[in-house]
């Protein structure tokens, strides 16, 4: 019996072109914009249009994928990104630089939501939650080669956007060689929409868990290399900084995540913000002036800064009937994406008033406010026991995501998704295209 269905291998081998070049770029912008003597506020200000643009995409381009097909839309996006990749090396201008970030993250929306959508189609209950794992595995463990990749060549020169550049054009290459059809399942039924004071009114830490994850992780996505750079750390030991801290949130999010299955989520995320508060004024006031000890307290804040997202999705679903999960897990998605807009330029805003330290400064302010949150909210409606609330199993997600990625989630049986492109074509074969 074959593990996977048959287009998935090739999907994977996509996604893992696609991802080790998003690693890469993520990581050379942050050392490259220092080199060129950028401001810090500006390296925030670029990230916060690639989240802008990744929220527009997750919502633009459902209609295109509709209309024209999956392989089409992955085909365009791959292309956007592997020049915009390019133009980065070609014109080294900050506020070009601006316009390029926002349409690779309106890019790299297309392509995740072809991804997700994709495998989601292509998995069936028996298998959802394997086909699950291997895609989560591959996100990071392609997340962090690519940022291992930043060794290859001065990332002072334009050869590593062209690496970069490379990547993303080879993505396309299995899905353009090889007779494919686009995903088969397909279904119909309609979830049940709810309202955001409704969703807040249930689960407010886990909406304003996932705010606070955007607003942290992409700050940290974007300002850590440029930080790293500041504290005269080499390029050798910014990639292997940011890819060892990205690797240890795969197990740390298995890990809490088990934890979380037995005891009150709100419990698990408030330990988790202590000890990302804990870990961000250490490294603010200690770690600098070690390599491996900045590595050992960083892995500590970003084992529980990447797993935040998750415990609030998980938190927030134990709170919501099935055919909720869906609308009610994209407004968080929502939220989170609020946060990723806002997170980066803020922190680069401190950076600049403080200097580099002040990245862990503003993770480790943000995470106090969410642990005094979660504390307010604990005396406002004890602990209940989990079997009184029908504590669902968690599941881990990758950094990046899309509305689509529920589909993905094991927990919810065919009946109760809405496949949202149930209207698309069938995908043509190579030589029509």
């Amino acid at each position: 019996m074959r593990i996977l269905p048959a287009t998935l291998p090739i999907l994977f081998i996509c996604e893992i072109s696609f991802l080790l070049g998003h690693g890469l770029i993520m990581t050379l912008l942050g050392v490259r914009m220092s080199i060129e003597g950028f401001p810090s506020h500006m390296a925030g200000l670029l990230m916060s249009s690639f989240s802008l643009g990744f929220v527009l995409g997750s919502y633009l381009l459902e209609k295109r994928i509709r209309s024209v097909g999956h392989i089409r839309v992955f085909a365009a996006c791959a292309a956007i990104l592997a020049v915009t990749a390019m133009l980065h090396g070609l014109w080294v201008d900050a506020w070009a630089w601006l316009a390029w970030r926002l349409l690779g993250g309106v890019a790299t929306a297309g392509m995740l939501m072809v991804m997700e959508s994709w495998v989601s189609g292509e998995s069936s209950n028996d298998n959802r939650g394997r086909v699950l794992s291997i895609y989560l595995v591959i996100s990071t463990l392609s997340l962090a080669g690519g940022q291992w990749m930043l060794n290859l060549a001065d990332p002072g020169g334009p050869v590593l956007f062209s690496v970069v550049g490379i990547l993303f054009a080879l993505a396309l290459v299995p899905l353009s060689i090889v007779r494919i059809h686009g995903p088969r399942q397909t279904l119909d039924i309609q979830p049940q929409k709810i309202k955001l004071k409704a969703l807040y009114e249930r689960a407010p830490v886990g909406l304003v868990g996932a705010f606070s994850a955007g607003l942290m992780v992409q700050a940290f996505f974007a300002m850590t290399p440029f930080y790293g750079q500041e504290i005269g750390l080499t390029t050798s030991e910014t990639a292997r900084f940011m890819a060892i801290t990205t690797m240890v949130a795969m197990f740390a999010q298995w890990g809490l995540g088990r934890l979380s299955d037995h005891i009150d989520r709100r419990k698990v995320i408030l330990g988790m913000a202590l000890v990302m508060t804990v870990s961000g004024v250490l490294v603010s006031m200690l770690a600098r002036n070690d390599f491996w000890l900045l590595v050992i307290v960083a892995c500590f804040h970003t084992a529980m800064l990447h797993t935040l997202y998750a415990l609030s999705l998980a938190h927030t679903n134990d709170w919501l009937e099935p055919e909720e999960i869906i609308a009610g897990n994209a407004k968080l998605l929502t939220w989170y994406g609020i946060g990723s807009i806002i997170g980066p330029f803020s922190a680069s805003l401190i950076m600049r008033a403080v200097g580099p330290d002040g990245l862990w400064m503003f993770l480790g302010g943000a995470s106090s406010l969410l642990a005094l949150f979660v504390m307010l909210r604990l005396r406002h409606r004890p602990g209940i026991p989990a079997a009184e609330v029908e504590q669902e199993p968690f599941v881990a997600v990758p950094t990046l995501e899309t509305p689509h990625f529920t589909e993905l989630d094991p927990r919810l049986e065919p009946t109760q998704l809405e496949f949202l492109f149930a209207e698309a074509p069938k995908e043509p074969p190579l030589e029509a295209l």
